[in-house]
Parts: structure tokens; sequence; C-alpha cells
């Protein structure tokens, strides 16, 4: 009886369901979520890539400044990953009938910020090794390990034990969290490279409006990176949201809803 409701519970989870409470958490909570995201990922590399002016900091490992590059890639590496614990925080708490603060967000993210590279990295190298055995293996880690990154920052799981429960919620439902990752994938890239396309054909234009002037077209770059940075946050906040938010309606399926199931964690 308990497995069939369970089931039965599967089933309503879609592509729907699944955005909309991704939606919903950005929505309700504007200024935590797409704040956060600007803050620890798009606003670094918009700093870096002005005063650096772009790749400097990379062109620096061909004159030997490996320790400059190999910082700075950390350094981002650990923003996004507090960013991204920040951003399952949300979700749980909204999840619960809450909206998060940021301190609260800033506090789980920086807390599980090992476990979460931790996670990461054997994620990476798993899908990886997979995907080099004819690509089918590493998709299917893809989907089978798809949440657990939120499972270590929700339930505090340890690096093992997040992959064996995103094992768990998963199974039974890989088919449809395949379709609802391939298609916010789809979505974040189209939007990426729309943006991309017109940042690059608005330097142009004011390129050749302004005959090369030297002294004008910085400013350009500046606005286009700008106007980037804001889109990229937002679609950076969706896509990881919608990981958290994926987590959510598994768990729903398989454990029931539950809103005070994870009040005391964080008391």
């Amino acid at each position: 009886m308990a497995g069939s409701a369970r089931v039965g519970r599967g089933h309503g989870m879609s592509v729907g369901s699944v955005f909309g409470r991704s939606t919903d958490v950005i929505r309700t909570n504007p200024v935590a979520t797409l704040g956060t995201s600007f803050v620890l990922m798009a606003l670094p590399q918009l700093l870096t890539a002005q005063i650096g002016r772009g790749g400097a900091i990379f062109d620096g490992v061909r004159d030997g400044l490996y320790v400059a590059a190999g910082l700075y890639v950390l350094v981002i590496g650990a923003l996004w990953l507090v960013a991204s614990g920040a951003l399952v925080q949300a979700t749980i708490a909204h999840d619960q009938g809450r909206e998060a603060a940021v301190p609260e967000m800033l506090r789980v993210g920086v807390l599980r910020i090992l476990p979460l590279f931790a996670v990461y990295l054997l994620f990476t190298i798993g899908v990886m090794i997979g995907t080099m055995l004819l690509i089918v293996p590493g998709v299917m880690l893809a989907v089978m390990w798809s949440v657990s990154l939120p499972a270590i920052v929700a339930e505090r799981t340890g690096v093992f034990g997040a992959f064996g429960r995103s094992r768990t919620l998963t199974k039974g439902a890989r088919w449809p969290v395949f379709g609802i990752l391939l298609l916010a994938l789809v979505i974040y890239s189209l939007a990426s490279a729309a943006v991309g396309v017109a940042s690059v054909a608005g330097s142009g234009s004011f390129a050749a409006i302004a005959g090369g002037a030297e002294v004008a077209t910085p400013r350009v770059p500046l606005l286009a990176q700008l106007l980037q940075s804001v889109v990229t946050t937002v679609m950076l906040t969706w896509f990881t949201i919608v990981g958290a938010s994926l987590f959510v309606e598994l768990r729903h399926w398989k454990d029931g809803p539950d809103a005070d199931r994870l009040a005391d964690i964080f008391a």
C-alpha cells in the first residue's frame, strides 16, 4: 500500500512541478537568492575582468605564474560552492514554508563547502570516466547522482552517503529526472549563448560607430559584461535551484512532504 502510494506520487513529479518550485523560490526571496549569486558568482569575475583585463590572470600561466592562476581558480570555485550551498538552503527553507535570510544561507554554504567540494569532485571524476566509456554510462551516473549536492547540504549525509541518497531518491524516476535536467540545461545554454551573441554584436556595432576610437571603447565591454553578469546570475541561480527543487520533489515522492523534518538541523 505504502509503496503504491509513493509510486503514485512519483508520477506527479514533472517539469512543471520542478520548474514551478524553482521559480517560486526566486520569486518569494529574490534579494537573497539573486543577490547571493551575483555577489559570490558574477561580481568577482566581473571585477577581475576589469582589473585584470579579462584573461590577464590566465595569461600569467604562460609566464609561469601558476600560483596566481591557481589561487584565482581556487577562490572562484570556493565562492561558487558557497553560493550553491546557500541556494540549496533557500530552497529547503521555502519547502518549510519560510524565507531563508542571507546570513543563514551563507552560514550553511560556508559550513558545507568542504563536503560540497568532495562530492562535486567525485561526481565530476565519475561522470567523466563514465562518459569515456561510450557516453551512456556517464549520463546514467549523472542522472543517478544528480541530487547528491543538495542531499549533502539538506540532510548532512556525508560525502558517500550523498551519492547513496541520490541513488535512492532517483530510483524509479530516472527518465523523468533525465528529461528535466536536459531541458534545464538546454534553456540555460540557449540563454547564455543568446546574451553572449548580443554582447559581441553590441561591442562590434559600437566599435564600428566609434571608428575604433581607443578612448571610448572600454565602456562598451564593461556594459556588455555587466549585462552578461546579470543574465548569468539569473540563469545560474535558476539552474542551481532547479537541482535543489528536484531533490525536494523526489524526497516528497519517496518520503512524503514534511515541512518540519529539517527545522532542528539549522536551529
